[in-house]
């Protein structure tokens, strides 16, 4: 073989490799606002601002987020139909079908909110001080109040609610249709100030609404396809995984996540 033809051949090869990023798509919850939703068919919110930067940090992956239903999203997990899903929170025998996860990129601050006139009277522990009141809570998000608040119902101490979405959890508080909610702090801020700019309610809500004790923390991560990765179906799962989290990692550490979340503040 001519030699410099094989020189050639040889370097070649590797550009070539380099050249061709794989296509990986994941899909994301398009109804959770602030952190992940749909807009206009595109995945919008805190969580994905997080995500496209972290994907635009990995060599080799050509990254394609896709807005989901929540629940068809968990359904095409379960049937391999689909890499990964954001957001993810570990639900071990309850979410079987997603394993592996992520490391961790954020982690959720679960608070109770309520009225002016129930916390007249100190309720520093949750949910036993919190008996004979009307709670509500995003459909979807029981785990936020923990195994003691789900006792709670069972026994009719606390008269629970859930709603559709943040907006209209608030606004059932507002209007006294509510004691307390839950929510995360974030997302709280997040909807309360764009309720108080509407200028709908006044006054009122200003001197009623007051964040009461921190109730739990939901690590949040990328859930991954145990059934469709052991089927073979993304052969590139490992290298995608360590990937992700190797700069997700940095992005922790630099600080830079928390920048970026802060920027809906």
């Amino acid at each position: 073989m001519n030699i410099n033809f094989l020189v050639l051949f040889l370097l070649f090869i590797p550009f070539s490799s380099a050249a061709e990023d794989i296509d990986v798509t994941i899909h994301v919850d398009d109804a959770y606002q602030p952190f992940s939703f749909s807009e206009n068919g595109h995945a919008k919110g805190m969580y994905i601002d997080v995500l496209r930067i972290a994907f635009s940090k990995m060599k080799g992956f050509n990254v394609t987020i896709e807005p989901v239903p929540w629940n068809k999203g968990k359904k095409m997990m379960d049937e391999g139909k689909g890499f990964a899903l954001i957001p993810a929170f570990f639900h071990g025998r309850t979410w079987p079908y997603l394993y592996p996860y992520s490391l961790p990129f954020y982690a959720e601050t679960i608070i109770s909110v309520c009225t002016e006139e129930v916390l007249k009277q100190p309720r520093p522990n949750w949910p036993a001080d919190y008996r004979r009141l009307v709670i509500g809570n995003l459909a979807g998000f029981d785990e936020w109040g923990g195994v003691a608040l789900k006792a709670s119902v069972i026994k009719s101490q606390i008269d629970y609610h859930k709603v559709k979405n943040a907006d209209v959890l608030i606004k059932m508080i507002i209007n006294d249709h509510l004691d307390c909610i839950l929510m995360e702090n974030r997302e709280f801020d997040y909807v309360f100030k764009h309720i108080l700019e509407s200028g709908v309610h006044g006054d009122k809500v200003h001197s009623e609404l007051i964040k009461g004790p921190v109730v739990g923390s939901n690590p949040v991560s990328i859930g991954y396809s145990e059934s469709a990765i052991k089927s073979g179906k993304y052969p590139y799962a490992h290298e995608f995984q360590k990937a992700f989290d190797v700069v997700i990692h940095k992005m922790i550490k630099s600080g830079e996540i928390e920048k970026i979340m802060n920027a809906y503040q």
